[in-house]
């Protein structure tokens, strides 16, 4: 007797239930006439739920905006780092003046806090704020600060780019398809079983010979896509770690350890877990200045990314 094998859809990606379900779809529709009977509208609406899924999927392909996104922060949080850094270095000037004005402007950066530890759209409110104190009330002191007028313009740059992406992101928001991810996976996942029961029925009935081999030709398709699609792994570059804060001089080897998150279509937000899904690496992480650390994927995930941070006394 010929069984018809069906997939694990919570475990698959998209990619592998889109052709599973289109090879159903297309093969079917010569099966015997029973079952094309018991079929009915199904197929036509299996198509309909594929149709929201591939819409919401190009919608949640944003995440090439949301990497840009998250770029563009990457190199204001650098340049605000780097900026704090510079200034708590020129306190301890010996020319007086140098001195007194990067204290004023170290005061007026403490007022905001850890900015890159904010979220977005605060980020984006705190850093215009900044840049217009550093043309304004701050506009002299910045002047005899050595070698900040180099980041506060970095800062600028980063901070455009941050804001017109997050711009888009907006304009897209008014896009966003009605239904959410779990609602069409639903309705995938109802009709597909639907559709197996009547094929299988088809099967266990023997309604045609040319049913049988249809139920034939499409296991080897489904084993091959369980085996294939159960290893996809992901890659750690689009991990999010969390902005490690300025740490702190010890004379030993300063090893944060960060917040990792990675966002999916399927799954949503998944916190990665140290030693499970990535192993980590420090690199310059004993003396003050610039120090780094790379997570190396593992497990489901593969890939590396290195983010830097800052160690001060």
């Amino acid at each position: 007797m010929v069984k018809f094998k069906s997939l694990t859809f919570k475990n698959l990606p998209n990619a592998a239930h889109y052709n599973y379900c289109k090879n159903v779809h297309y093969k079917t529709v010569n099966a015997g006439e029973v079952v094309i009977t018991a079929l009915g509208i199904l197929p036509t609406e299996f198509n309909q739920w594929l149709t929201k899924e591939t819409a919401l999927m190009e919608w949640i392909k944003k995440s090439q905006l949301t990497a840009m996104i998250a770029e563009a922060d990457s190199r204001m949080d650098r340049a605000l780092v780097a900026l704090n850094a510079q200034i708590h270095a020129l306190e301890f000037s010996i020319d007086s003046k140098i001195a007194e004005s990067a204290h004023h402007v170290a005061i007026m950066l403490g007022n905001y806090g850890y900015v890159y530890s904010k979220p977005y759209e605060q980020q984006e409110g705190d850093v215009d704020t900044i840049l217009l104190q550093f043309t304004g009330e701050y506009a002299e002191d910045a002047a005899l600060l050595p070698g900040v007028q180099a980041w506060i313009t970095e800062l600028q740059g980063a901070f455009t780019e941050f804001s017109q992406l997050l711009q888009q992101r907006d304009i897209r928001s008014l896009l966003k398809p009605k239904e959410t991810f779990p609602v069409v996976r639903r309705g995938i996942e109802k009709v597909y079983h639907q559709i197996v029961t009547i094929v299988n029925a088809g099967a266990i009935l023997n309604v045609s010979s040319e049913f049988a081999a249809l139920i034939n030709g499409l296991n080897p398709e489904i084993e091959r896509l369980n085996s294939e699609f159960h290893r996809v792994r992901r890659n750690i570059k689009n991990a999010e770690p969390e902005p490690i804060p300025q740490q702190q001089y010890t004379g030993l080897p300063v090893t944060p350890t960060p917040l990792i998150l990675y966002v999916t279509p399927h799954d949503g937000t998944i916190r990665l877990q140290l030693g499970k899904d990535y192993n980590i690496s420090y690199k310059n992480n004993i003396n003050v200045g610039n120090a780094e650390f790379t997570i190396h994927g593992k497990g489901l995930y593969t890939g590396r990314k290195t983010v830097s941070f800052i160690i001060t006394r």
